[in-house]
């Protein structure tokens, strides 16, 4: 039996787990984004689900898509993500990895793209540091996908997002640099770069996947675009102030996947 059948087949619709915790604060956002995209959400504490022993089991049982939100988790006090990382990987021991074979999706924002990081889903040779200016930064800028890997990013092309982040620079091992970048865009990892280069990320990388293309992670908040209005320069187009914004299309592509992997069950 096709292991991806154990998911989504308690629920009518497909159902998310975006976690919360000390300094997480995008969580309601990006929970209003997945239900905009006609999911059902839970917002959850991993605090609770570590009391609760929430297994990789019941995880893939009961959501379709595990979604880690932006924010400072556990004040970033060792370096960003790498705390509320630690208790995904030996609290809840959680592999995403297998729960991204098993036909779940995962989706990393900012802090949450750091904690990925720091869980080596991307590789070891690949980590985040602080911006090349040295300080937060917070603006709107154009992002593109590179290659067809990323399920999130099925169809899109050039959007704006909002980027708001101190470690947002994507760096390579300089041992390993070409080498490593070479398996990044042999796989497909390397699949979403600025259009200019607000941070100093190496190759412009504004984010990740994995192989399987079903664990996303980028430093943009796509949570923060989904109407048309969130857009500093919307008034030029009033009459497009009922339309969707262009973040909103990376939830839907995880919903119609989402919706497709429950045609095995």
């Amino acid at each position: 039996m096709d292991e991806r059948r154990v998911l989504g087949v308690r629920t009518q619709k497909p159902k998310v787990l975006v976690l919360s915790g000390d300094g997480i604060n995008c969580e309601i956002e990006t929970a209003q984004a997945f239900r905009m995209a006609k999911f059902d959400v839970d917002i959850r504490a991993i605090n609770d689900l570590i009391l609760d022993q929430m297994s990789l089991d019941t995880l893939c049982n009961e959501y379709s898509v595990l979604a880690l939100p932006g924010g400072v988790t556990f004040g970033n006090n060792l370096t960003a993500g790498k705390v509320f990382a630690l208790k995904i990987q030996y609290k809840l021991g959680w592999d995403l990895n297998a729960y991204a074979l098993r036909g779940g999706l995962v989706l990393g924002i900012c802090n949450g793209f750091q904690v990925l990081i720091r869980m080596g889903i991307f590789g070891k040779d690949i980590s985040i540091t602080n911006n090349i200016q040295g300080k937060f930064i917070s603006s709107w800028i154009k992002v593109t996908p590179s290659g067809n890997r990323c399920i999130w990013l099925k169809g899109l092309g050039t959007v704006d997002l909002p980027i708001r982040h101190a470690e947002g620079r994507i760096i390579i091992s300089s041992d390993r640099r070409a080498e490593t970048f070479a398996k990044m865009e042999r796989l497909g990892v390397s699949c979403l770069r600025y259009e200019g280069d607000p941070n100093g990320s190496e190759e412009r990388l504004a984010g990740l996947c994995d192989p399987t293309g079903r664990i996303f992670g980028l430093m943009p908040h796509p949570e923060s675009f989904v109407r048309w209005t969130s857009h500093p320069e919307w008034t030029v187009q009033p009459g497009r102030a009922s339309a969707p914004g262009q973040g909103l299309a990376l939830f839907e592509n995880a919903y119609q996947e989402a919706m497709h992997v429950r045609t095995f069950v």
